[in-house]
């Protein structure tokens, strides 16, 4: 008898890769300052303060889109860097990349194999725009944050509370894997098996603590 009938997957750093389009992001920005270690270092920058603007925006009690914090850190960045651009252009482009990131080399075996045992969805911190269209070839049900005007980890949860409803499962027959804080704690709110996944071997130094940890896609075969 399988452990699980649902398996909830997250999208960007689990499936798909946002670093893999670094290029093609800030090569249109930097233009003929680009150099790959630049990108790299504008990259972390603007992650910096896109959890400061995150932060910020969250405690306004206020539903907001991923673009409109992406729009807030690219104009921090650019002043930062002294660099001319249009920060809500910047993040079309970072958006729209986002629905181009590259699989994982252990991705797209996973999904073959889950797809043929399992009932599969994607629950993402996300807007609509910037998710890859891969997942119906595999009959994968998303939830994102701006169809629930909800995030993985906030008070409403709504989003885990939602896929519950939507398949009438006991969350005890639910495995939710993703690579974040929220993706663990959200899910262990609603009683939902939570599987971290550690691809860039981290410690984990939060109070609630995930139910297994893998540290590939492939990994998840020995747990279901």
């Amino acid at each position: 008898m399988k452990q699980f009938d649902l398996v909830s997957l997250d999208m960007f750093q689990t499936l798909v890769n946002v670093d893999s389009r670094i290029e093609q992001i800030w090569k249109p920005i930097m233009s003929n300052t680009y150099t790959y270690k630049a990108a790299e270092e504008h990259a972390q920058l603007l992650l910096g303060y896109f959890f400061e603007h995150w932060v910020q925006l969250k405690n306004t009690k206020q539903f907001f889109l991923i673009k409109e914090v992406y729009e807030r850190s690219f104009v921090s960045v650019f002043e930062h860097l002294n660099i001319s651009y249009d920060p809500i252009a910047a993040s079309k482009i970072l958006l729209d990349e986002h629905t181009l990131s590259e699989f994982y080399e252990d991705t797209l075996k996973c999904l073959d194999r889950l797809s043929m045992e399992y009932k599969i969805c994607i629950i993402r911190d996300a807007d609509d725009a910037m998710i890859p269209g891969f997942y119906p070839d595999y009959g994968i049900d998303i939830f994102t944050s701006e169809r629930y005007k909800s995030y993985k980890n906030d008070d409403a949860n709504t989003m885990f509370k939602e896929m519950l409803k939507f398949y009438n499962i006991d969350p005890r027959k639910v495995i939710h894997v993703g690579d974040s804080v929220s993706d663990v704690v959200g899910a262990k709110r609603e009683g939902i098996i939570a599987c971290w996944l550690n691809r860039n071997k981290k410690i984990w130094d939060h109070e609630v603590k995930p139910d297994f940890v893998i540290e590939t896609l492939n990994d998840l075969e020995e747990i279901l």
